[in-house]
């Protein structure tokens, strides 16, 4: 089958800030904070993994300055030290060490990430959300700018507006701290990954009331698969002002150019004709080597927050993005069939492409935050409203029918050398979408204090959306609105012991046809949540456990296929998701601070049929990091899941171990080593669609850093 034109995201990707992008094309088969004033502005903010300090504000969770104890939500957090550490340089890898996300990649540029057996749809940068936004991460999205990374699971329809009942990630940028600091590490891993970085730390006033930072990452490397070969850029640079004692500004820009050659488009077919299951060598690839595929995104924003009142302030920000792509693809398809007289294989199809998708857009945000008395207590206000305008172009370049590139390719992809498909003869660029997106959202929240023990959040959050384009001769016109009531209690039961309940209404616009070409629509549902959470005196050790339950109908599935545009057409379907999850985090003792956690899910059509079985039913991660002596260092992390499967191709249960060592020389110098899938084990990257590539092998690197 030939590979679909996926652009779920649309323009909604246009101003997704380069956290998730917009595909220019899919192979598959089948399928604010309240922010405290910008005068803190995240500098200096004391982030630590999953909690380890009770009092850290989850801001991403309801846009107030709740800690993660007071907040009726599962929330984790991973810190700068964390990615540090065990050298996690990009989102994906540091995704995958968060409480019950799992992150599938199913070709060398492109992820999806899902949490409570859904896909995480919804994101945020330094409190303000971004649009909803239907589609893979495109490219290696890389971390060097972030300060922290904050995953809310479950909806948050609260501050995102829209989205599906998984989670939301709220990234922090690398803010100036006011006080001066600079460093640079280098770094050399397997199959010749370089890499250098960057933190440049400055106050420009004697006063560190205005400074800037800029941070900045260039890697370049090799890779276990065949011909893949992968080089980017990436630079942040944030300033921080106090224009009066009451007036303070922040802007920023960031900026980040990815290239891959030999990339895949589609992945390895798992079955022969006869539905026995493939195996391959962890280098094989379906890729020519003609192949590439490139991305350039940018962002700049700028942010005033005026404290007009005692315990009042108003936020207003704008940011402006830009994104586009470059790809010259190859696609295999069709059921490999072996000869049982002559030994050869056959089956398997080509299928070229060429994309150049343009996505750009606007964010306008405004909030107002403050405390009032009721009840005798002072209680907790955010109002906010928020514009986007987005706009998506899709340009193509088809290849004649009659270009051998469309043939039949002999063998398997585990014997091919990248040489087998000459490169195609690409005609003109054609535009082949262009959808224009508007959205209005109001919200508002407000904490309650109804007694010393308990309190009540209320919120809401009432979403317009204007769709108007045309994708492939289909149009894309659509009207939405929606209101998303929010609820939560949180009572202390005890000294460092709260119990706390949610609910929430869930709304998440879908940009795919349904199998009459017409726009599917939303899906809908709800989505319940209670817990325990729990903190040593002094919040060095913090944990909690959670049960949760959502619904959605209408979700997009995989239907029908158009041969005529390339398009997979889609049901709506319902999904009920049900599960525990249960993490800790913080310091065990004085030099072992651990960070850990398990989750367990059900997931149906509500009438026992299993839906995503792709989706693992139950993780566990763990991660230790021991300080036997002041100058070194000693860290492992384990992640493990169960089975998965689709149709009758399985990828059984496995368990990655990763170890690390860090020698401190002196207060400039610093040594770090790592060692990733220490056992050398062999499995699937996702399951996600009907084709996967393998992860990597063991691999090393060594990195040194100094600061000045």
């Amino acid at each position: 089958m030939a590979p679909t034109h996926l652009r779920h995201a649309m323009l909604a990707c246009g101003v997704s800030l380069g956290v998730l992008a917009a595909p220019p094309a899919h192979a598959d088969s089948t399928a604010d904070a309240a922010n405290a004033s910008a005068s803190d502005a995240d500098a200096g903010r004391t982030i630590v993994v999953n909690g380890e300090k009770g009092e850290t504000v989850a801001s991403g969770a309801t846009g107030l300055a709740l800690s993660l104890m007071d907040t009726p939500q599962s929330v984790s957090v991973v810190d700068r030290t964390f990615l540090d550490d065990f050298a996690l340089d990009e989102t994906n890898q540091l995704l995958r060490y968060v409480t019950g996300v799992n992150v599938d990649q199913v070709e060398t540029e492109r992820t999806y990430y899902n949490a409570r057996g859904f896909d995480i749809v919804d994101a945020m940068i330094d409190g303000i959300s971004l649009p909803n936004i239907w589609g893979p991460t495109i490219g290696a999205q890389d971390s060097v700018m972030w300060d922290s990374v904050e995953v809310v699971r479950g909806a948050n329809a609260l501050l995102t507006g829209a989205g599906n009942p998984s989670g939301t990630i709220n990234y922090h940028r690398r803010h100036p701290t006011g006080q001066r600091h600079m460093s640079a590490e280098l770094s050399y891993g397997s199959w010749n990954k370089k890499r250098a970085e960057v933190d440049l730390d400055l106050p420009l006033t004697a006063d560190g009331k205005w400074a800037v930072r800029v941070t900045g990452a260039a890697q370049d490397g090799d890779s276990y698969l065949r011909s893949y070969h992968h080089s980017r850029t990436a630079i942040s640079g944030v300033l921080d002002g106090e224009i009066t004692p009451n007036l303070h500004l922040s802007a920023g820009y960031m900026r980040q150019d990815g290239k891959s050659t030999g990339v895949m488009w589609g992945a390895l077919p798992l079955q022969d004709s006869k539905g026995n299951q493939l195996e391959f060598d962890r280098s094989a690839s379906t890729t020519m080597d003609w192949t590439y595929w490139n991305t350039h995104d940018q962002t700049a924003y700028g942010q005033l927050t005026w404290d007009f009142a005692p315990g009042w302030s108003v936020r207003a920000h704008v940011t402006r993005k830009y994104h586009n792509e470059d790809s010259r693809l190859f696609y295999v398809y069709g059921t490999p069939k072996h000869d049982s007289q002559t030994g050869a294989w056959g089956g398997l199809f080509g299928n070229p492409g060429a994309y150049a998708p343009v996505a750009k857009g606007w964010i306008y945000d405004g909030t107002v935050q403050g405390s009032y008395r009721l009840f005798g207590r002072d209680q907790q206000l955010t109002l906010g409203v928020q514009r986007t305008v987005g706009t998506y172009e899709y340009y193509g370049r088809a290849v004649p029918d009659s270009d051998p590139a469309w043939g039949q390719i002999r063998g398997l992809p585990g014997s091919w050398t990248g040489q087998e498909v000459a490169l195609p003869a690409y005609g003109a660029s054609v535009q082949q979408e262009h959808t224009e997106d508007r959205q209005w959202r109001l919200r508002g929240a407000s904490d309650v204090s109804l007694t010393q023990k308990l309190s009540v959040l209320l919120g809401a959050s009432y979403l317009v959306e204007k769709t108007r384009g045309i994708s492939f001769g289909a149009s894309t016109d659509k009207n939405e609105k929606a209101l998303s009531p929010f609820v939560g209690v949180t009572y202390k039961a005890l000294p460092g012991v709260n119990l706390y309940a949610s609910y929430s209404s869930i709304f998440a616009p879908q940009a795919n046809l349904d199998i009459d070409r017409r726009p599917l629509g939303a899906a809908k549902g709800k989505s319940y949540e209670a817990g325990l959470k729990a903190q040593t005196p002094g919040g060095g050790l913090f944990g909690s456990v959670a049960w949760f339950r959502a619904e959605q109908s209408n979700l997009a599935d995989a239907g029908a296929y158009d041969t005529a545009t390339g398009q997979t057409l889609y049901n709506g379907i319902r999904a009920v998701s049900r599960g525990v999850e249960a993490e800790v985090g913080g310091k065990l003792t004085s030099t072992l601070t651990i960070q850990a956690g398990a989750t367990t899910l059900k997931m149906d059509d509500g009438a026992g049929r299993q839906v995503r079985t792709y989706v693992p039913r139950n993780t566990a991660n763990l991660a230790l990091r021991w300080n036997p002596i002041a100058p070194l260092q000693l860290g492992a992390a384990v992640k493990w899941q169960d089975t998965i499967y689709s149709g009758t191709v399985r990828q059984g249960d496995y368990a990655t171990l990763q170890l690390q060592a860090g020698y401190k020389l002196n207060e400039n110098v610093q040594f770090n080593f790592n060692v990733a899938n220490v056992t050398n084990h062999k499995y699937l990257t996702s399951l996600y669609w009907t084709q996967a590539y393998y992860a990597a092998p063991r691999n090393v690197t060594g990195s040194v850093r100094v600061t000045f």
